[in-house]
């Protein structure tokens, strides 16, 4: 059977790039295959999703080599029409997907684009909406969904197009941990019952490296590895542990058992905690014991928030929470999680007066929030959103951060201090002269920060950071929010990703649809959590209670 997709020596540069995105890249996609795309921010992983459809170089320009071919179709010449029943692309900000105005019509305007007729246009339009879990929001406007609602939407209407191959550029970044699971159930399905590829770019690999049948690694635009998830687990182990899921590194920290067995039987790490239990109860040649330390209690310090008997929402009628009390005292990180579209982002939003309150008040630095200008809250308060984007206003990261201490009155040395401080801790020296528009998602995450950070709030609120980071800058990020807690700043974190919370984290909420669920330490919070929690937890909760992370955990021979 013909592949369905074949890239020969794909090289390209986006206009006015000082480097190459893509270098010689070699690539043949299957039918039914699940191809993980890895590899840090910048290293072309987006562009090589874009080149699948010819948005690459159609769209953006630039300069192109080599070719690429869908079902036999060249993506330079062939018109995006085609193009469009063979491939559907699901891009990282979702925000920019989105065309019509409420979740039904988002649906059929692809199907309306291709000629389907009307009755066929309805059917796909359930089936999509049932497959992705959003039938209860078909009548919702998108203006009133959560970003991980608008990111369901994106990937719904393009499942409902039924293209051959599905390219996903971070999926799963702004999903709750169930969604995000029911969702690559549901895509790895339809690869199953369809024959359509799968090419999926994620950084959280713990949530989809069991379900791919190869890995493809990109290193600065050069694809450095092709292979299995098994050789490509073997590798990593010594080449990139930072890529591994966190059982995965686990296990292979794994001492040799005395009678000359390898770590695991064949080698073979485990991806998953099904295949982690299997392993444990195989061998009892070593055991698992814990190495943290309990966390300390929370000290009692000077209030920099509090929010008192608030009721948020766009509604009156329909409150998305009443009655809130919250108090969040300096040198906290606290990481505020939920499923999707229970009001994580409306509630950070008063914390600086971008929205108000339909009952109580917030007190930010000791002044309510509704008697503050936008800029003495901002002065009080930096918030970075959901989008990046949002924040660029210059030409180059440089300038970006320039004028962000130049609009707070920040100048001369104590500019240059606080410059040069961000630009280290955010890992930006490489990107000071590019333009932010043009980095890649995790590259513009962190430019935005460095644009918010740089003067130093006393409160920072951060509405999913770790969208678009790769695994060592999360994990950097992880130690520097702990290392501003520990000099007194104090961090509000709204996040997915439970493995970053349990790293960064002093503090977790869990917010429901009934108010606040959880408070307290992470280990409090997410301990035998069903969801909400981290791959060890789940793992080891009964062997060594309390670890959330692989690196809390030590291997013991026991002969």
């Amino acid at each position: 059977m013909a592949p369905l997709a074949v890239l020969k020596q794909v090289t390209y540069t986006y206009p006015g790039a000082a480097r190459t995105a893509l270098q010689t890249v070699d690539l043949t996609i299957d039918a039914a295959e699940v191809v993980l795309v890895i590899g840090g921010s910048g290293s072309g992983k987006t562009t090589l999703l874009r080149c699948l459809n010819g948005i690459v170089p159609r769209f953006h320009g630039g300069v192109f080599g080599g070719s690429v071919t869908v079902e036999g179709l060249d993506t330079r010449s062939e018109p995006s029409r085609c193009l469009a029943r063979s491939v559907g692309l699901v891009f990282q900000d979702p925000e920019s997907q989105s065309v019509m105005t409420g979740v039904e019509r988002e649906l059929a305007f692809g199907l309306e684009n291709l000629g389907v007729p009307s009755a066929d246009i309805t059917r796909l339009v359930e089936e999509a909406l049932i497959s992705t879990g959003l039938s209860h929001l078909r009548h919702a406007p998108l203006s009133e969904l959560s970003g991980g609602e608008l990111q369901r939407v994106a990937l719904a209407g393009v499942i409902a197009m039924q293209p051959r191959i599905l390219a996903l550029d971070e999926p799963t970044s702004q999903l709750d941990p169930v969604s995000s699971e029911d969702l690559l159930a549901a895509i790895r399905r339809l690869s199953e019952d369809t024959g359509a590829a799968i090419v999926l770019a994620e950084h959280r690999i713990e949530r989809c490296l069991h379900l791919a049948t190869r890995v493809v690694v990109l290193d600065q635009g050069e694809l450095i590895r092709d292979d299995d998830p098994d050789t490509f687990a073997r590798w990593a182990a010594i080449a990139r542990p930072d890529w591994l899921t966190p059982i995965g590194r686990l296990f292979s920290r794994r001492p040799s058992t005395p009678k000359g067995h390898p770590p695991t039987p064949d080698g073979r790490l485990p991806f998953t905690v099904k295949d982690a239990h299997a392993l444990l109860a195989r061998d009892d040649s070593c055991r698992l014991i814990p190495s943290w330390h309990d966390d300390p209690p929370r000290r009692s310090s000077e209030a920099v928030l509090s929010a008192e008997k608030l009721t948020i929402g766009y509604d009156p009628e329909l409150p998305l929470a009443v009655g809130l009390d919250l108090t969040v005292d300096r040198g906290e990180v606290v990481a505020l999680m939920g499923e999707n579209g229970v009001g994580k982002s409306t509630l950070v939003k008063h914390f600086n007066g971008l929205l108000r309150p339909l009952r109580g008040r917030v007190v930010l630095g000791g002044l309510d929030v509704a008697t503050l200008s936008v800029s003495d809250a901002a002065r009080l308060c930096g918030y970075l959103g959901q989008n990046p984007g949002d924040y660029f206003v210059k030409e180059s990261v440089a300038a970006e951060i320039a004028y962000s201490l130049a609009t707070l009155d920040l100048r001369g040395e104590r500019a240059a201090q606080l410059s040069e401080r961000v630009i280290a801790d955010l890992d930006l020296a490489d990107l000071l002269e590019r333009d932010p528009r043009g980095l890649s998602g995790g590259e513009r995450t962190r430019a935005a920060l460095a644009i918010v950070a740089c003067a130093e709030p006393p409160l920072l609120v951060l509405d999913e950071p770790t969208r678009g980071v790769d695994p060592p800058h999360k994990t950097g990020l992880a130690k520097l929010l702990r290392a501003w807690a520990a000099a007194g700043r104090t961090t509000f974190v709204v996040t997915h990703d439970v493995e970053f919370a349990a790293r960064a984290a002093s503090r977790v909420i869990l917010l429901g649809p009934d108010g606040i669920l959880a408070d307290g330490s992470p280990r409090h919070v997410l301990h035998r959590a069903l969801f909400f929690t981290t791959q060890i937890d789940r793992l080891l909760r009964d062997v060594t209670p309390g670890a959330l992370l692989d690196d809390e955990v030590t291997w013991e021979a026991t002969s």
